[in-house]
């Protein structure tokens, strides 16, 4: 009777698994209080670009640690009418500078981060954080 309980069960059809609905990132843009107009418009820029990928990233809540920092430290002229935007992405412990170096506009540019925030940081999630 076991036996028979046992191949029903292998037998029986499951039903498929439903994919886990992805909850989305809690996330803060920081930019210091007293930083240059242009940081400020890239972390206005970068926050309304994030806004509308509610899927993927929330903004943390007063209180709340977020689980992915985008830290934007400085934008400085470059050549030929270029910008860079320097900042890092911090995820618990783990830092990852880096700049962006962009013609025109900051809004593009800052869509285009938000696009690949999430790749980028499940790549940290996945890295060993740096010791």
């Amino acid at each position: 009777m076991l036996a028979t309980l046992a191949l029903a069960a292998l037998v029986v059809p499951q039903a498929p698994a439903v994919p886990a609905k992805a909850v989305p990132m809690a996330i803060e843009v920081r930019a210091a209080a007293n930083a240059s107009a242009p940081v400020q418009a890239w972390a206005r820029e970068l926050r309304a670009a994030l806004d509308q990928r509610k899927d993927e990233f929330r903004r943390a809540k007063p209180g709340e640690s977020a689980e992915l920092v985008v830290r934007i430290d400085s934008v400085v002229p470059g050549p030929g009418g270029a910008q860079a935007m320097n900042g890092a992405l911090v995820m618990g412990k783990n830092a990852r500078p880096f700049n962006l170096s962009y013609p025109g506009e900051a809004a593009p540019q800052a869509e285009k981060l938000a696009r690949n925030l999430r790749k980028l940081a499940d790549q940290m999630k996945a890295a060993p954080a740096a010791r």
